[in-house]
């Protein structure tokens, strides 16, 4: 009989440790399935290739995202053969994507590398391409965006961490200066007769101002009398009376500003002054370059030696008539009978 129990409590403990035992592999299964199903293992898919100059943090089974949505993982990354590089690219990076979200990855999609946190490895995040765009078949190449790189980041971060410490140490130059009382700006701030003079300077502006806001004085009268206003109005008026007579009057004034007779009378002497000159200019032309007397006058040396001459020698025969008349009077004897 107590065989019989042993026997029976024995049983129920093989029972209970097969159903913990199913229940725990149930339980593995269904996580794996949800993990599987987060991490999108089990989904059918494609390959994708994308070429990156770096792989730096990349490793296979890293994640691919689209639109920050997880598709896929890295399935391998190898280097590229020397004779079929294409520019700076060194490295093919093959991504195994979902086929339901193949229509998103098109033509004009691109492929960054980007880092998990500020210093986790990295992942794969693919842009969403435009409806015109053609879409991607397996085995086609994905083209990759300028990612910022951590140790780019950092670079620009040191480069300006620099500059920041070279402003700051000439910030402390520059008011180290000006505490000290070097130069313009440190007398400024530290002399105190700039302080004086500018008391000074404001009791002056101050007693000036109460002597322009005197009544009696020009400057008050200018500001509190209406008379100068009063003048200058009627000054204004006088001023416009004259213009509206300038311009609308029949007097001489009025005429010059209206009528272009005088303007048209300037033109045409003008014009005659000019045909004059032109026709100066014309006579003096030939008479420098033709071949007449005069011409031969100007030029010809011999022709001016003889024409003073012959000025000369009837100078001297005037001059001798004047002194002996008789010798020059003809004798003519006329005998009417």
């Amino acid at each position: 009989m107590a065989s019989v129990t042993e026997r029976s409590m024995f049983d129920w403990r093989q029972a209970r440790v097969a159903g913990l035992v199913i229940v725990g592999l149930l339980l593995l299964a269904y996580g794996v399935f949800r993990v599987g199903k987060i991490f999108d293992v089990f989904s059918s898919r494609y390959e994708l290739t994308t070429l990156v100059p770096s792989a730096l943090g990349l490793r296979p089974g890293a994640p691919v995202t689209l639109a920050g949505q997880r598709i896929g993982q890295v399935k391998s990354i190898e280097f590229i053969p020397v004779n079929r590089k294409i520019g700076d690219d060194n490295l093919r990076v093959v991504i195994a994507v979902a086929d339901g979200v193949q229509d998103q990855i098109r033509a004009d999609s691109r492929a960054f590398l980007r880092t998990q946190g500020l210093l986790g490895d990295k992942f794969v995040d693919i842009e969403p391409g435009s409806s015109g765009s053609r879409i991607l078949q397996p085995g086609d190449t994905l083209m990759t965006g300028e990612s910022l790189d951590i140790d780019q980041f950092l670079t620009l971060a040191a480069g300006a961490l620099e500059q920041t410490t070279a402003i700051v140490a000439n910030l402390s130059d520059l008011t180290g200066g000006l505490t000290r009382g070097e130069g313009t700006m440190g007398q400024l701030l530290g002399d105190d007769q700039l302080y004086d003079n500018l008391n000074a300077t404001t009791a002056q502006m101050r007693d000036v101002l109460a002597q322009i806001s005197r009544a009696d004085g020009t400057f008050g009268r200018m500001i509190r009398d209406p008379a100068l206003y009063v003048q200058m109005h009627s000054a204004i008026a006088r001023v416009d009376s004259l213009g509206t007579m300038m311009l609308h009057g029949e007097g001489s004034m009025a005429q010059l500003l209206r009528s272009d007779t005088l303007y048209r009378g300037i033109i045409g002497t003008l014009t005659t002054a000019d045909s004059a000159v032109t026709d100066l200019a014309s006579f003096v032309n030939r008479m420098t370059t033709g071949n007449g007397s005069i011409q031969r006058m100007m030029t010809d040396p011999e022709l001016y030696d003889q024409f003073l001459k012959a000025v000369v020698d009837v100078q001297t025969l005037i001059n001798d008539i004047r002194l002996n008349p008789a010798a020059y009077k003809p004798n003519i004897t006329v005998d009417v009978f």
